[in-house]
């Protein structure tokens, strides 16, 4: 017997997209942003704290860390992570609830594998 589509759940990568512009659905209905700057070590860092607000109750707070230390890297080092606040409505659950990267091509790589 299927399930309650009401209560199926979402991947958190649907939710990726769309905070990254790269899908339209799920759809964002506010954000909030604050950041934060610091030295360390004689290097800034700057970390930006947004937390998305979804059409359907979702609540999606991203986090990105990344310091000015410089890196010939392609891809260089910085900490983007994702937490589901609130799975949205009719208890629908959103997975997974946590996801970090320790850099964009990472995050990039991992939406595209998930939203191919």
């Amino acid at each position: 017997m299927p399930g309650n589509p009401l209560l199926a759940t979402r991947p958190l990568a649907d939710y990726v997209a769309s905070i990254l512009g790269q899908a339209a659905i799920p759809t964002i209905v506010a954000a909030t942003t604050r950041s934060e700057r610091w030295q360390d070590q004689g290097f800034e860092v700057r970390k930006v704290v947004t937390t998305y607000r979804f059409d359907n109750g979702a609540i999606i707070r991203r986090t990105v860390e990344q310091d000015d230390f410089p890196d010939a890297q392609a891809c260089a080092e910085c900490w983007i992570g994702y937490e589901v606040l609130v799975p949205g409505s009719a208890g629908a659950g959103i997975t997974p609830a946590r996801k970090s990267f320790d850099n964009a091509c990472r995050e990039a790589f991992w939406l595209a594998y998930h939203c191919a």
